[in-house]
């Protein structure tokens, strides 16, 4: 992933509430994303407040968990994007208290998407679940919208890295 700004990869904003990632979202998973070769990839072990079916995740939650790592890598490009298509494959339960790494790539940047794969596997290397995405730009009536729920986005929108921006306050 030559030319990526590893900056980008976790949240450092004041924001930071996003379900999946946000280190201020005290009901969020809190996962932390790393670059390894050219891997978004995080942990995750579900707990009894992730379950779906006595003793395993909710498969939704593990498909909420891809869908955030195969965004995460369009973040490296400093592109804000949303999801417009996502299929997933599950191939076996993920069990509570069984560590999981999760790994995204890109697979193909036009000018119009971002696409992507990612995967769930056991420490063993099997895997769990399998997807795949389509990301596509936020459009400006988005932008707008989210600017005015928290003004310190606007900061983000622009094609500087963060680190050389000044930091803004949430909204009250």
């Amino acid at each position: 992933m030559a030319g990526l700004d590893p900056a980008w990869l976790n949240d450092r904003s004041e924001f930071q509430l996003n379900f999946i990632h946000g280190l201020r979202n005290p009901a969020g998973l809190r996962l932390q994303y790393r670059l390894e070769d050219d891997r978004v990839v995080t942990d995750y072990t579900a707990d009894e407040r992730h379950v779906g079916f006595p003793g395993f995740a909710h498969g939704g939650l593990v498909a909420a968990i891809l869908d955030d790592a195969m965004g995460r890598c369009a973040a490296l490009l400093r592109r804000w994007v949303v999801t417009g298509r996502l299929e997933t494959r599950f191939r076996a339960g993920a069990a509570v208290g069984q560590p999981l790494r999760i790994e995204a790539w890109m697979t193909r940047v036009t000018a119009r998407a971002v696409h992507a794969e990612s995967r769930a596997v056991l420490p063993d290397g099997t895997a769990v679940a399998e997807a795949t995405g389509t990301y596509l730009p936020i459009t400006r009536d988005m932008q707008a919208k989210m600017v005015a729920a928290w003004p310190g986005f606007e900061a983000y929108l622009s094609p500087q890295p963060p680190s050389s921006r000044p930091p803004r306050d949430p909204p009250p």
